[in-house]
């Protein structure tokens, strides 16, 4: 049985290395990233089983991007490759100025994905689904596939999470709290960030937002706030998680870290506060490192390797 099921656009990435702005620099290095494919990666690294799908062109960016994979020892068998192009994504480091994102992938390979590509056997005998609200943004075939994953989950008993994931350069906010607002129901974990509860669920007070989402059944809302403490309801308790401060290198892929640390505890068999403290460490990996992955992230059956949850 597979342990966690996920799919999505990946990107080839682009960083800045000489200098801190693409308009200066002439030096890059190169990974990928993409949401989906950063929780994918992390729970590998933490010893799931991963099934990831994603798409990519026939170009030689798409060999590369799939090469990315295969280093970190995620299985690439059942990428599927289409005639459109790779996406890709160039920014600078961060280091010293505020980050600066160029996305290309505007009918990109990833953004093709539909309800036909997924492996709807994997899917049903998985212990777990991970999708996100980019995926609904970036075409309607995803939406569609988004939704028909969900279904097919809670078909099976699949523990379900969500991350909100809302980018404002995908969709407005009235389109992504109408789509979602719709689809986020009888789930297992939804996460995002304060501001992206507050234009999903309407309220200026979080904790009303907080409520709105368990109502729709979903059972552990979880609302982080950066480097900040973040509220938790779970089950109709209510608690706060206060992160551990690191120093912030890089914070970009750091959410989805958390999140893939938290789901990774939880099919692990780790309590919601343990998983929720495990993420925590898992996304300041990422934050204390540049690029979308901290391969420093080590684990066994979803449960990182020093098992010092609560350190």
């Amino acid at each position: 049985m597979t342990d966690l099921y996920t799919f999505g656009e990946s990107l080839a990435l682009f960083m800045t290395v000489d200098t801190d702005s693409v308009l200066t620099a002439n030096n890059y290095a190169f990974s990928a990233a993409g949401t989906e494919a950063n929780v994918a990666v992390a729970a590998h690294q933490l010893g799931l089983d991963v099934f990831f799908q994603t798409k990519l062109g026939p170009d030689q960016l798409g060999d590369a991007v799939k090469d990315k994979f295969t280093e970190v020892g995620l299985n690439t068998n059942h990428f599927l490759r289409c005639d459109n192009y790779t996406g890709a994504l160039v920014r600078n480091h961060g280091g010293t100025q505020p980050f600066v994102n160029t996305y290309l992938r505007r009918s990109s390979a990833g953004s093709t994905f539909s309800s036909a590509d997924l492996d709807e056997d994997v899917l049903a005998n998985s212990k777990w689904l991970h999708v996100t609200g980019i995926s609904v943004a970036i075409s309607q075939t995803s939406k569609d596939a988004v939704i028909h994953a969900i279904q097919i989950a809670r078909k099976n008993k699949v523990g379900i999470s969500f991350d909100l994931n809302y980018r404002k350069k995908l969709w407005s906010e009235m389109e992504a709290s109408t789509a979602l607002n719709a689809i986020i129901r009888d789930i297992d974990v939804l996460s995002g960030g304060v501001d992206e509860y507050e234009v999903i669920f309407g309220s200026k007070d979080p904790e009303v937002n907080l409520a709105t989402a368990a109502a729709l059944g979903v059972k552990t809302v979880i609302m982080t706030a950066g480097p900040d403490e973040m509220r938790i309801l779970h089950d109709g308790k209510r608690f706060n998680f206060t992160p551990k401060k690191v120093k912030l290198v890089d914070p970009v892929g750091s959410g989805d870290a958390f999140i893939s640390g938290t789901i990774s505890g939880l099919i692990g068999g780790l309590s919601i506060e343990d998983a929720i403290a495990q993420g925590s460490k898992c996304g300041a990996a990422v934050a204390a490192t540049r690029g979308d992955w901290a391969l420093m992230i080590t684990g066994k059956n979803g449960v990182l390797t020093s098992g010092e949850v609560n350190g």
